[in-house]
């Protein structure tokens, strides 16, 4: 069907139509998702494209504390946007050395340095890595059924049903690239009956050559 992807033209129907088609949806059942499409965000509402109030009791992810569409926050990106967007990780920006310090302020004790991440989950595989170098040992503590992140190395830190399901997952792999490494191989009945045909063949020409030596013998 023909959608519109002009931004703010597109309906509830049509944006949910369009993102379970091309992407996928975090810990979800990909055929059952039903998400909610969300046009606009002021304060504590989100808005559907239809105009629906919907409280955000949860800030998002706990991330949008300070409310959506604060003034202060739109003015700061917009500005720093304009000035630079983006530098790899191997510079240094003003941004980053600001907020670098700041949060060595906030850290208990003579915790003076961090590593930034885009994201929590991130942000565990890399103190997973820290901890590693550092004490030289393998094995991280996490209390049971935790949550960490959804990438593969904070996904096996919680000892419950998500970790299972990930090895779960690995064994299917397994199995079915086994399986198609059966497939692409010729069948093996072919190969017993080809082997069988090359050791049969001197069997009977040894047999014919003895018959024919008793018989030289005997005469």
């Amino acid at each position: 069907m023909g959608i519109s992807t002009v931004p703010g033209q597109m309906t509830s129907e049509e944006i949910v139509a369009l993102s379970r088609e091309h992407t996928f949806f975090s810990w979800s059942a990909q055929g059952a998702i039903d998400p909610i499409a969300i046009d606009r965000a002021e304060g504590v509402y989100l808005y559907t494209p239809e105009g629906k109030r919907i409280l955000d009791f949860n800030s998002q992810l706990m991330s949008v504390n300070i409310g959506h569409g604060d003034r202060r926050v739109i003015d700061a990106i917009t500005a720093q946007a304009t000035k630079l967007q983006y530098v790899q990780p191997a510079f240094a920006s003003e941004p980053r050395a600001r907020l670098g310090a700041k949060l060595a302020e906030i850290l208990p004790g003579d915790l003076n340095k961090v590593f930034l991440t885009l994201g929590g989950a991130e942000a565990v595989e890399n103190a997973i890595k820290l901890a590693r170098a550092y004490t030289g040992r393998h094995k991280i503590l996490a209390r049971y059924r935790s949550y960490h992140g959804a990438t593969l190395g904070a996904m096996t830190l919680d000892g419950g049903p998500t970790s299972q399901a990930s090895s779960v997952l690995s064994a299917t792999r397994t199995r079915i690239a086994g399986a198609r490494r059966s497939r692409d191989r010729p069948p093996r009945a072919s190969r017993v009956s080809r082997m069988s045909s090359a050791t049969r063949a001197p069997t009977r020409s040894r047999r014919s050559s003895s018959r024919r030596s008793s018989g030289r013998t005997a005469s």
